[in-house]
């Protein structure tokens, strides 16, 4: 362990002897060696062979070198490695993996998996501390007492219950309900993609209530350091704070875990944040494209006497189908193919207003209906509200003396307004026939009674369902949010809701605009409504719909989320926002204020392993 030597030399934790090891800790952190350093204690290694083979085996002593190198890298010897600020890149892919595995196994007790057996209570005798997880004799029998970070059997069973009934967006992440056994309420074969899902987004809703508070949070602090340290977008000050912040979560953990549970996984967070200062974000060095390669490799073997044959005659065959591929026009191949949730590309703007290009594709066979006369007028006036080229109209339509709202309801404003807009664009067009007189027009006069409507829609690089369409799969598309305008223009806060309709308004001259209709949860309520922990986590009582005359929004305003049962609040939804792998979260300001990690702040992972 040894985490606390990271801690400031007046923290008071360095003279806990108690909740750690038993020993103060007057340490200090290893001082980082340069390369000359390294080289240096490495020049006698020259030509060592590690084996296991007895004659080929070579004794190396430590005694006096005060350091732990068994052999000389054959990276040593490049020319520039010894000014390299980074000289090593931390596979963050597979540390999460560990990570998890090890808090799964550990508070569920899978055997196998666990970091808490026999052996390791009777090292907490032989270290005589944490006297109340000592193992006791009754009898003939040894008894294990339980320990505040492992789950009874029924706290195992709604762990399990709550990721079997897991339902994420589409590419999000694998079927991980698959991996859940309720009859014996353990997990197994979970992928590192998986885990990594997890560690940042699942489990700490999944343990939420089921643990006590001083062993989920700081479960949660490391989530969010993770949350962080994976976003696209990174700033230093922000990675600063990561450094200041991780050595007290793993500390927090010391003082629950034994120290069976601190392998060198777990201790190498210590220095993942000093390496994205150096090497940049890991979005660009995940292992999974590696990991892909080798599992189609691994696939391609026919004949397992002859692996490596079976493997390099694949390796050639995809060569020269990638080298031919690259001749070929006119078809589709993996350099051209599409994105799964392409959304169709630049849509040229057609006569000249912003709202008729907007890009987006519908899925599946489309139907038709007729609006009736409220939804006509809610969809009419919300698409005139969100064009960019009508926003002067309102302006001048609102500094007419007899049009303020005082004395006047909103809908009696909003019906005044659609006919004097319809009048005024009109005038306007017997003397300008532009293509931009030409569009306005089409709007003023408002879409066609009947809609077309999909059951799912692709826009912003998300990939939408309808709440029916979602009900007969193993994905939840319908979750939908975007920011509203409650309050001032720096504190907007998110809608969140649920699709239950996409339609496509028909104009005059073949234009189009499409719509999603949302059940929008209560956000005006703090205390029945919404919900936001300590930890910026948010849970909505889906119970609890927003009264509202504007049940649409345009399909390019809507990001994705998804909804997970509260563990805590029955009848109540967590809150999960998913993220474009493609898109950057990338602050326009530059005096943004340090992140908070005790804040769930923007920072999304968006991975690479997404489809």
């Amino acid at each position: 362990m040894g985490h606390r030597r990271y801690l400031p030399l007046n923290h008071k934790w360095r003279n806990d002897n108690e909740s750690f090891d038993g020993t103060r800790e007057r340490g200090l952190p290893p001082k980082p060696l340069s390369g000359d350093d390294i080289l240096d204690q490495v020049k006698n290694l020259e030509g060592v062979i590690l084996t296991k083979a007895p004659h080929m085996k070579k004794a190396i002593s430590h005694d006096g070198r005060g350091d732990n190198w068994n052999k000389k890298s054959i990276f040593f010897d490049l020319l520039y490695w010894r000014t390299l600020l980074l000289r090593h890149n931390l596979d963050v892919m597979h540390i999460e993996k560990n990570i998890c595995d090890n808090i799964l196994g550990t508070i569920m007790n899978i055997k196998g998996k666990t970091k808490d057996g026999i052996k390791t209570r009777l090292d907490l005798q032989a270290l005589n501390i944490r006297p109340e997880l000592h193992p006791v004799q009754q009898g003939n029998k040894v008894v294990i007492p339980p320990a505040l970070y492992s789950l009874s059997t029924t706290e195992k069973y709604r762990l399990c219950q709550f990721l079997k009934q897991l339902k994420v967006p589409d590419g999000f992440s694998s079927n991980i309900s698959l991996c859940v056994n309720m009859k014996e309420s353990k997990i197994s074969g979970l992928k590192s993609h998986d885990c990594h899902v997890l560690l940042l987004h699942i489990l700490p809703l999944a343990i939420r209530g089921l643990l006590p508070k001083v062993v989920y949070e700081p479960l949660v602090e490391l989530s969010l350091f993770f949350t962080h340290l994976g976003a696209k977008s990174l700033k230093v000050d922000v990675l600063e704070q990561l450094e200041k912040q991780i050595p007290i979560t793993l500390c927090k953990l010391e003082r629950i875990f034994p120290p069976s549970f601190f392998d060198i996984m777990v201790h190498l967070p210590m220095h993942l944040a000093n390496e994205a200062k150096i090497g940049g974000p890991v979005q660009y060095r995940w292992m999974y494209p590696i990991e892909r390669a080798l599992y189609s490799f691994k696939s391609c073997i026919r004949n397992r006497a002859c692996v490596e044959g079976s493997i390099a005659e694949a390796y050639i065959a995809n060569e020269c189908m990638t080298l031919c591929s690259r001749y070929l026009h006119g078809i589709e191949t993996k350099f051209n193919r599409m994105e799964r949730n392409y959304d169709g590309g630049s849509n040229k703007n057609k006569g000249g207003l912003s709202i008729f290009s907007k890009v987006g594709r519908g899925l599946g066979a489309s139907k038709t209906r007729d609006l009736d006369t409220q939804e006509w007028e809610q969809a009419h006036i919300y698409v005139l509200k969100n064009c960019d080229e009508v926003q002067p109209y309102i302006e001048e339509y609102s500094q007419l003396p007899a049009t303020n709202l005082v004395g006047m309801s909103e809908g009696q404003w909003n019906k005044n307004f659609v006919r004097w807009f319809k009048t005024k664009v009109a005038w306007l067009h017997k003397n300008d026939s532009s293509p931009m007189m030409g569009a306005l027009l089409s709007l003023s006069r408002g879409p066609a009674r009947y809609v077309t409507s999909f059951y799912g829609y692709i826009v912003n690089g998300y990939r939408f369902h309808t709440k029916y369409h979602d009900q007969g799969l193993r994905t939840q598309n319908s979750g939908v949010v975007v920011i509203g305008d409650i309050g001032d223009e720096v504190n907007n806060i998110d809608y969140y809701g649920v699709l239950t309709e996409i339609i496509q308004l028909q104009y005059l001259g073949g234009r189009r605009v499409v719509l999603f209709r949302c059940n929008w949860w209560d956000v005006y309520d703090r205390v029945r409504g919404v919900k936001i922990d300590e930890y910026g986590g948010v849970s909505v009582n889906c119970k609890r719909t927003l009264k509202t005359n504007e049940p649409f929004i345009l399909a390019n305003q809507a990001s994705q989320v998804f909804y997970v049962p509260d563990n805590i609040h029955k009848g109540w939804h967590c809150v999960i926002k998913a993220h474009h792998r493609d898109s950057y979260d990338i602050p326009l300001e530059e005096d943004i204020d340090p992140v908070d990690l005790n804040q769930l702040g923007e920072a999304y992972q968006a991975d690479e392993s997404q489809s």
